[in-house]
């Protein structure tokens, strides 16, 4: 006799579609319908990108009322009972939280109401180096880490991208070593490969085919904001462009933009700095760089890094927590450098500029490191941990927090 399907509810509550939302796009696109039933909480305009997948039902957080993350503890509690009142609702066997603050309303809607849901929760980023970064209030900082302490610890199962990020919630959050799963990201090759062929709208000779002797462009790509420390990269180009005749390109944008026009501008770079703004498709750019370029304070995995590897281009990244050393070998695939070294960066970008054979051997291995990181297999990977979780009936209960 078939079996039923596992129901699955995946809350993802943002406006923005971005690297987390790409790779739960992936996953559903693949993953098996025959074995899982799939319900969506999220906005609309991110559901927008998901349409045409076989998904079971979509309820729009608008619908809910619920906040896009951490507001207040007040707002925190309003949507434990919202998300409460949706499982008891749907009754999915398994409920997946994507992202920190999906991931807490399940955990406590689950404790709180006492409801019977497994739930898997995802946090995307490095919790600790968050906290470090970007909260300074002390009572805030101590009640954001009580509640991702608190869904670490009481989650069914917690699906991370990195090693690091297994590794901190282990050892900052108390989580149970056995429910915790690594699961890199993926990226779809062929498309990247495909799209990375198109032509590009701005003067931007093809390296492959040729160029000016000597002039050389590095380029960057990503959501704007604190996180990504995009400033270090215009300091770090400011005295490329000393010695060196080459252009920065930097593709995406965000909240910091204005912020680092004005940092250019005052390096006096602007005329070789060339913002490209968001773009659909990336990848054609990236493509016809010479060196792609990372420089994170913190990454959950860094998907962008995987994605410079299949257009063929070389990749040098800061060795910020976590994703870059899950990804990259120093001096193989592509090159490490430490935080907070701009002298390092410096270095490491000259050392590719000046030697085509090593710029080419490190894109060709970049390449080949890119293909570990298929659809495919991380559909697997998730479909046989959600499966574990849904088939283990009696986890010991952890200890209060």
């Amino acid at each position: 006799m078939k079996s039923e399907p596992i129901k699955i509810l995946f809350l993802l509550p943002t406006y923005v579609f971005g690297g987390a939302e790409r790779t739960f796009l992936n996953l559903l696109k693949g993953i098996d319908k025959n074995r899982f039933s799939i319900c969506l909480v999220t906005s609309r305009d991110v559901y927008s990108y998901f349409q045409g997948l076989d998904i079971e039902k979509f309820i729009p957080i608008e619908d809910l009322g619920l906040a896009p993350g951490f507001i207040s503890f007040g707002r925190f509690i309003h949507d434990i009972k919202r998300v409460a009142s949706l499982l008891k609702k749907e009754t999915p066997d398994l409920a997946f939280g994507i992202m920190h603050y999906a991931s807490a309303l399940l955990v406590f809607a689950k404790k709180l109401f006492n409801i019977k849901v497994k739930v898997v929760a995802s946090p995307r980023g490095p919790l600790t180096e968050y906290l470090r970064h970007f909260e300074h209030k002390f009572f805030r900082k101590m009640y954001l880490k009580w509640v991702f302490s608190f869904f670490c610890r009481h989650a069914d199962g917690l699906v991370v991208s990195s090693t690091g990020m297994k590794e901190e919630c282990i050892r900052d959050y108390r989580a149970i070593p056995e429910r915790v799963e690594v699961i890199p990201n993926s990226i779809d090759i062929n498309d990247i490969k495909r799209k990375a062929e198109e032509e590009i709208d701005i003067d931007m000779p093809d390296c492959r085919s040729g160029r000016p002797a000597g002039f050389k462009f590095i380029v960057t790509s990503g959501r704007l904001q604190k996180e990504k420390n995009t400033p270090v990269l215009l300091k770090v180009f400011s005295e490329l462009r000393k010695r060196e005749e080459v252009k920065l390109l930097i593709v995406g944008d965000g909240s910091e933009r204005k912020t680092l026009e004005l940092l250019s501008h005052d390096l006096n770079i602007e005329s070789d700095v060339i913002f490209v703004g968001y773009q659909n498709n990336p990848y054609k750019y990236i493509r016809k760089s010479d060196i792609f370029v990372h420089t994170c304070l913190f990454e959950g995995f860094a998907n962008v890094i995987i994605e410079a590897m299949a257009c063929g281009v070389p990749v040098i990244a800061v060795d910020c927590p976590y994703g870059p050393r899950d990804i990259v070998k120093h001096g193989g695939n592509g090159l490490l450098v430490p935080m907070n070294d701009e002298e390092a960066l410096v270095d490491a970008i000259l050392t590719l500029l000046h030697n085509r054979k090593l710029r080419d051997l490190i894109a060709s291995r970049g390449t080949e490191r890119a293909m570990d990181f298929s659809v495919h297999k991380m559909v697997e990977n998730y479909e046989s941990f959600l499966q574990q979780v849904q088939d283990v009936r009696n986890f010991p209960s952890p200890s209060h927090i």
